[in-house]
């Protein structure tokens, strides 16, 4: 059985993970490389073409944490769709998908993805959302990765071809974070390991043979 971690900060995390590097390149893993909407500043645009040049590396399977966050009141939130859309550029250019910090931004996202139309996969890490919201960005196609803290409700009603797992910053190993939204939705570990796995292939044309 196979446990994916679609996005971990933790590197002794175990199974097949997808570090999330933030700005800085890592050769010896599957990581993330993008530029948090919390940590945008002045020097954004430096920072995001140091980005965008490691980003073309094998071993950067995803673009992100990048995203929308309106309680972030520190940066214009018109700064945070300047800086997410040349993420969601950099995506279609190395033709990696993206993985989206949103917080209360939801109909942005959603609104951008309808707008741009994206030939790559977007998945809204760490969803904790409502049912109705979770069954509004999964069909629209956008991916939901569940982690430590969930909507029961909303694990349940999402298809099960747009679920993905993550640990993010938890503490807890993630064969728990998996025993725990399989039982919220009514299935085993090991079946839920089996879809999990298949929708990681589809996201990211992640190998999940690849070991860190």
């Amino acid at each position: 059985m196979k446990l994916i971690d679609i996005h971990t900060h933790n590197k002794e995390q175990e199974g097949i993970a997808i570090y999330n590097s933030g700005t800085s390149y890592l050769e010896d893993r599957p990581i993330s490389m993008g530029l948090h909407p919390w940590d945008i500043g002045d020097d954004w645009k430096e920072k995001f073409i140091a980005v965008a040049e490691k980003a073309e590396e094998s071993n950067v399977v995803a673009i992100g944490e990048c995203g929308l966050d309106k309680a972030r009141r520190e940066v214009p939130f018109g700064v945070q769709e300047e800086v997410f859309r040349a993420h969601i550029e950099l995506s279609e250019k190395l033709h990696k998908p993206l993985i989206i910090h949103c917080v209360k931004a939801h109909d942005r996202v959603l609104a951008l993805h309808k707008e741009i139309s994206p030939g790559q996969a977007w998945a809204i890490h760490g969803f904790r959302g409502k049912p109705q919201l979770a069954m509004q960005l999964a069909k629209e196609g956008i991916y939901l990765s569940f982690g430590e803290l969930f909507n029961a409700e909303s694990v349940k009603s999402v298809p099960q071809e747009m679920i993905l797992i993550e640990s993010d910053e938890s503490s807890k190993p993630v064969r728990e974070i998996y025993r725990a939204i399989a039982a919220a939705r009514g299935t085993t570990i090991e079946e839920l390991a089996g879809t999990v796995e298949e929708n990681a292939v589809v996201f990211t044309q992640f190998r999940p043979d690849r070991r860190r």
